[in-house]
Parts: structure tokens; C-alpha cells; sequence
């Protein structure tokens, strides 16, 4: 099995109140991937910064620029004002599902309107567990989700991490899932829960980082029976994060 992913997050485009959105890091990114050429972005939410028409428009011209196919699903910053309405006019529905021959990749809207914190909630947990179960057991089983399963060192006080987590790991264990993409929290980290790797995303263009940790976005690599997690800082170096066995 041979792959290559790269993994954006928290690109929170718009006019922010302290100038947040960094455009010039994003169009690094942009051009970074480009160069890079993976089989595709998976965009793990808050494209905006406040889910204002205005930032959707703009974060779509930026979205369009990245060449390889672009896998996005919604933050809760979209969510934001009903912007939930603008997101689905403008990238389409929050919930999908993206086969390959060895890859399936579930995207999942944990965005609940007007909150900080997200929820899977019960029928959209059915759906997922639907999904994976017709899988064949021999496929590579990605989530991608905008709210952390589990804390993330260096973030402070616990407030927004999925309400109903303990629920939805449980299910993901269940059904063999081997990785899990989210951000939120604009930290990035990789834990190992059972036999699933869930790894958050910093941000590639917002200002709003913990202290030392640059804007940057992983690049994720399948060879055989390994997958490598590198995390990428937006002009600069790349270093290697986590190299697992395939489970």
C-alpha cells in the first residue's frame, strides 16, 4: 500500500479581530502541497474564521488552489452565525465517505452551531459504524474529524473535546479503524488509543499558536506495512513525528 496524504487543518480564513488569519503562511502551504503532490488534502475544519459569507468566499478561492483533490469537512468557527448554511452551498455536505482500492476515508461534522464544543451525536455514530462495517477487513480505515478524541498536552484546561468521545472511540475500536485526522485545538500531537492513532493538526496560517509551535500541517505517508507521520512547518523544516506498523 502506497499513499500519500497531507493533512491541513484550522485555516481560519477571514478578518478576525486581533488580525489572526495569516494569508501569507496559507499561500506558503498552498504552494508547499502543490510542490509535494499528494493524493490528497484532507481539510479537517474551521476554514473560517467566523462562518461569514465573506470568509466563505474567501476561504473558497484559497481551497481552490491547492491542485491535488481536496477532502474538507466543517470546524465549529464554520458553524458560527449559521454558517452552516454557507458551507454546504459552498463546499457541499459535511458528512462523506471516499473510497479507494485500499483506503476509505470517512469525513464527519462534529460542528454544533454557535458552540466551541462538538458532538458525533448518536445517528451520525450509526451512519459511520454503517459505513465501516461494509468495508473489506483488509482496507486501511481513516476518520477525519474537526474536535480531538483526546486531550492534547499543552492546550490548558480540558473545555471542547467531543462531548460523546468515550461513545465514539468505542465504536472506532469496534470497527478497526487505524487513524484518526482532527485539529481544533491548533496543537499538534499523536496519541495511540488501543490500535488507533489520532493525530491533531496545528495550523498552517492563524496566529493563535501555543508558544514555539510554528504554523505547519502533516504529511502522511503509506509504504507497505508502515505509515509516517511528519509534521511540516509552513518555509521551513520537516520532521518525522510518529512511524507506525499498520495493525
Amino acid at each position: 500500500m502506497d499513499h500519500l496524504f497531507v493533512h491541513v487543518s484550522d485555516i481560519h480564513v477571514g478578518k478576525g479581530e486581533r488580525g489572526e488569519f495569516m494569508p501569507e503562511k496559507l499561500e506558503a502551504c498552498i504552494d508547499e502541497v502543490n510542490e509535494l503532490a499528494p493524493e490528497a488534502v484532507i481539510l479537517t475544519g474551521d476554514l473560517t474564521m467566523f462562518g461569514l459569507k465573506e470568509d466563505y468566499e474567501l476561504a473558497k478561492k484559497y481551497v481552490d488552489q491547492f491542485k491535488p483533490k481536496t477532502l474538507v469537512i466543517p470546524g465549529n468557527h464554520d458553524a458560527r452565525y449559521t454558517g452552516y448554511i454557507y458551507y454546504e452551498e459552498i463546499f457541499g455536505l459535511g458528512n462523506w465517505v471516499h473510497k479507494m482500492d485500499d483506503v476509505v476515508i470517512v469525513g464527519i461534522d462534529s460542528s454544533v452551531p454557535d458552540l466551541d464544543e462538538g458532538r458525533v451525536g448518536r445517528g451520525r455514530q450509526d451512519w459511520v459504524e454503517k459505513n465501516l462495517q461494509s468495508v473489506p477487513e483488509d482496507v486501511f480505515r481513516i476518520i477525519a474529524v474537526h474536535h480531538h478524541l483526546v486531550s492534547v498536552p499543552g492546550t490548558g484546561r480540558e473545555r471542547n473535546v467531543l462531548t460523546d468521545a468515550g461513545d465514539f472511540i468505542q465504536m472506532l475500536v469496534r470497527n478497526k479503524v487505524n487513524l484518526v485526522l482532527c485539529g481544533h485545538k491548533h496543537t499538534p500531537h499523536v496519541w495511540r488509543v488501543e490500535d488507533i492513532y489520532v493525530a491533531t493538526a496545528g495550523t498552517p496560517s492563524c496566529r493563535k499558536v501555543r508558544a514555539k509551535i510554528p504554523q505547519c500541517y502533516y504529511i502522511i505517508e503509506f509504504k507497505d506495512i508502515f505509515t509516517t507521520i511528519n509534521l511540516k512547518e509552513v518555509g521551513g523544516k520537516e520532521v518525522r513525528v510518529r512511524k507506525c506498523k499498520i495493525l
